[in-house]
């Protein structure tokens, strides 16, 4: 299944956000004409504040046949109003059961509201790990969207434990690197190698990922095997935050910080402000030790 960040996820036409009181009779309907269970199996943000902009359901798929399947269930039921396959996910609209207009959403980014809502069928072979993947926190536990939670521990993964070899190739990169891989089928120990060209003169600048052993599902596993305390720890960007300044080395802390506030869609979204002040002070410091006014 293609990993896809809560932010990546393409919109269905004429969609926009539930409120939390139509979610459970939406769902109902939707089991029923499907013949599963969705409600125990909600991803991220679904539930835990007053709108969503759209519903996530992790449902188990062990074999392309199951996924077919799938896919022939969604596209023969009256309920759905339309669907998309799209990178390993299954879009879907849906008609919202006792919708109420007089309930208006005021996050722009959810749009307005329709009557319609999209509903996000993400196959994989273990539905518990989907659910800890795909965790969002609640706006009490955090004031940043699950995107930034994953996206940190992404970060972690590519610095902590990271074993690099000495030789290089001509492009600075290490011939090899063993890292931990944060993704949608669970934590995974990886040797990255540079992938050689095809004519065999040097290498390209894409990398082959091995996986060593079997991945990490366990939430409390996949903390210790980062360093950190227990599953708690991955709740949140402020829950990491503060996990790794207790546990890592400051260096380490800085660089891995460093790195989540250059990602694209961090900074996209808006780098947290203690961030930002951190990325200031060391460019003015930069700049008085250059004597640049």
């Amino acid at each position: 299944m293609t990993k896809f960040f809560e932010a990546d996820i393409p919109h269905m036409p004429g969609v926009g956000p539930i409120h939390i009181d139509e979610i459970k009779p939406t769902l109902a309907r939707l089991e029923q004409s499907l013949g599963m269970d969705l409600q125990n199996w909600v991803l991220g943000s679904v539930g835990k504040k007053e709108f969503s902009g759209d519903i996530d359901v992790a449902v188990q798929i062990r074999s392309p046949q199951e996924f077919e399947e799938l896919k022939q269930k969604v596209a023969a039921s009256p309920v759905i109003i339309a669907h998309e396959p799209k990178g390993g996910l299954i879009l879907s609209s849906v008609m919202i059961v006792g919708y109420d207009a007089t309930k208006k959403s005021n996050d722009p980014k959810h749009g307005p509201r329709t009557g319609k809502v999209q509903v996000d069928f993400m196959p994989g072979g273990d539905p518990n790990w989907l659910r800890t993947y795909y965790h969002s926190p609640s706006r009490e536990e955090s004031q940043y969207k699950g995107v930034f939670r994953n996206i940190l521990i992404s970060t972690i993964a590519a610095f902590y434990d990271r074993e690099k070899s000495e030789e290089t190739i001509d492009d600075g990169r290490p011939v090899s690197v063993t890292r931990w891989k944060w993704g949608n089928n669970g934590l995974l120990r990886v040797e990255r190698k540079p992938k050689p060209k095809a004519n065999g003169q040097g290498y390209t600048k894409a990398n082959i990922d091995t996986v060593i052993g079997d991945p990490i599902t366990d939430g409390n596993e996949v903390a210790q095997a980062l360093g950190l305390d227990n599953v708690k720890d991955l709740n949140s960007y402020e829950s990491l935050k503060l996990a790794m300044e207790k546990n890592y080395p400051e260096e380490l802390t800085q660089r891995i910080l460093d790195s989540f506030a250059q990602n694209a869609q961090v900074q996209d979204i808006g780098v947290p402000p203690e961030l930002r002040s951190q990325a200031d002070n060391e460019l003015a410091r930069i700049k008085d030790l250059a004597g640049i006014k």
